[in-house]
């Protein structure tokens, strides 16, 4: 069964991991810390700052490339760190930014409980405003992909390489301690979806490998010395799939299937493509990383000129979900995206 959805629009661009990036370019867009309803300013004046989690995989690479590209093109200032995994060095740089004074930050939350109650107080002067990882009820909103329903998409079109009221064994990658809120709604997410397919399943083993493809390497070699015969190894995104089946190939298994919750990451697009209907990739689900940037930087922008206030926006929103398999991976495949 084939599942239309409107393409997405992607950018191309690369930013290095770790660096610290201002841009200003040419050009010109109740009010906790940003410009009033009566003292406008003009997009040239604003800074932005963001806060990525990681630039270990391309999905955040991408959402900062997205971010550079509407600095230079709208013409206001934009600060951006990454935290490399650590919630305790986020808190820093979100510290650092309040106290020289941006305009508003997007931040995609590491650990959102031990974050909460420092971000919270951060959020009463400065407006914080959360991507793909947010915390309920802190900041002006969080813009996310609908995790639980990507995952449920994917796992539905999983389901139908199985036979149904068949029982299957699942190895499932993680993203780990801090992940307490993304990976378990994808994970919830796609075994809903096994489930309405007709399957049941066994979880033999769960794996952190922290988003990251080469994490999911060594991760993926543990979960397959014990479990040689599993059915099916689910990465909560595209990278850790994609590192679960380079293992595969690497062992010449070519009986495990491949199934990732969320993301839509290039190069699994290519492997569902190239590997039809019978490939050992199986499906993923949409999570653009170029939406979820360009709506959370629009808040921002809108919030730190004085167009708007934080009572303007709902206190969350979600991109566009779908699933994505052989029949409609054509849709969604892009060869010019960075992601």
């Amino acid at each position: 069964m084939k599942r239309s959805s409107t393409p997405f629009h992607r950018f191309a661009g690369v930013i290095a991991a770790g660096a610290v990036l201002t841009l200003t370019a040419c050009g010109s867009t109740d009010d906790v810390g940003g410009a009033s309803a009566s003292e406008e300013k003009d997009v040239s004046e604003i800074t932005i700052g963001f806060l990525q989690r990681q630039l270990d995989a391309p999905f955040y690479s991408a959402m900062v490339d997205m971010m550079e590209g509407m600095a230079e093109e709208q013409g206001f200032s934009l600060q951006v760190q990454n935290a490399s995994g650590d919630p305790v060095t986020q808190l820093d740089q979100a510290q650092t930014m309040q106290a020289q004074g941006v305009d508003a930050i997007i931040i995609n939350a590491i650990s959102p409980e031990t974050q909460r109650a420092q971000l919270d107080s951060i959020a009463e002067s400065t407006p914080l405003i959360f991507v793909d990882t947010g915390i309920p009820d802190v900041g002006v909103t969080s813009v996310t992909s609908n995790n639980h329903e990507s995952g449920r998409m994917s796992g539905e079109l999983t389901a139908k390489r199985f036979e149904e009221g068949e029982e299957i064994t699942v190895a499932i990658l993680n993203g780990g301690a801090n992940d307490e809120i993304v990976g378990p709604a994808r994970q919830a997410g796609f075994l809903e979806g096994l489930e309405n397919g007709g399957i049941e399943y066994d979880i033999v083993a769960e794996t952190p490998a922290v988003w990251a493809q080469d994490r999911a390497v060594p991760a993926t070699e543990s979960m397959l010395s014990a479990n040689p015969d599993v059915d099916l190894i689910l990465g909560l995104n595209d990278a850790m799939a994609l590192g679960a089946l380079t293992v595969l190939r690497d062992q010449g298994n070519e009986d495990t299937l491949v199934a990732a919750s969320a993301d839509g990451q290039k190069e699994a697009l290519e492997e569902i493509q190239n590997g039809g209907c019978d490939g050992q990739y199986v499906s993923t689900g949409l999570n653009s990383p170029d939406l979820a940037a360009e709506r959370s930087m629009e808040i921002a922008i809108q919030i730190a000129t004085g167009q708007a206030t934080a009572e303007d926006f709902e206190s969350e929103e979600f991109t566009q979900a779908a699933g994505i398999d052989c029949d409609n991976v054509d849709e969604f495949y892009d060869p010019e995206s960075v992601f």
